[in-house]
C-alpha cells in the first residue's frame, strides 16, 4: 500500500470522524433548543393541573376613558377523563357547562351541549373497517358545586 493510498484513507477516516462530531453536536443543539434549554416533556397530571388553573391574564392600565366595570371571574374548570376522553367543565349556580371536549383515541365528537344545563351531554362515536362500530355518551351534572361525570356505554 502506498503512501498516497494511507495518506487518503487518514483523512477519510478523519472528515468521517469530524462529520460525526458536528452532526451530534447539531442534533444536541436542536434537542435543546436555541436558547440552551431542554425541553421537558409533562405527565398527564402536570398537562391537567396546568389546564385546570386559571391563565393570567396581562395587567392593562386604565385610561382616562376606560370606564369601570364589576368584572366577574370565572368558575374554575374541572378535567375530567370518562372513557379516555377529555372533558374540561365548569359549575355555576347549580348548572354545568362544558368548556371542551376531546375525543378518546379511535373516537369522533359528535355532539356536546355548549349551554349551562342541569345535565350536559357529550356523544362519542367510532366506525370505520376493522375498528367495529360503537357509541360512548357521557353525562356531566355538578354536584358539590363540582362537575362530575357518568358513562353511558352503548
Amino acid at each position: 500500500m502506498g503512501s498516497r493510498t494511507a495518506f487518503a484513507m487518514v483523512g477519510w477516516l478523519v472528515a468521517a470522524a469530524a462529520a460525526t462530531v458536528v452532526g451530534l453536536g447539531a442534533v444536541r443543539v436542536i434537542g435543546e433548543g436555541i436558547s440552551g434549554t431542554a425541553a421537558a416533556t409533562l405527565t398527564q397530571e402536570e398537562v391537567a393541573e396546568a389546564l385546570a388553573s386559571p391563565v393570567p391574564s396581562a395587567s392593562l392600565s386604565p385610561s382616562r376613558s376606560a370606564s369601570t366595570r364589576p368584572s366577574r371571574t370565572a368558575p374554575p374548570a374541572t378535567v375530567l377523563r370518562p372513557a379516555g376522553s377529555t372533558i374540561t367543565a365548569h359549575c355555576e349556580g347549580g348548572l354545568v357547562k362544558i368548556d371542551s371536549v376531546a375525543p378518546p383515541q379511535g373516537y369522533a365528537t359528535v355532539d356536546y351541549d355548549r349551554e349551562l344545563t342541569d345535565e350536559a351531554e357529550v356523544r362519542f362515536d367510532r366506525g370505520g373497517k376493522g375498528q367495529g362500530s360503537g357509541r360512548v355518551e357521557v353525562h356531566v351534572t355538578c354536584a358539590g358545586g363540582r362537575p362530575q361525570a357518568t358513562l353511558d356505554d352503548d
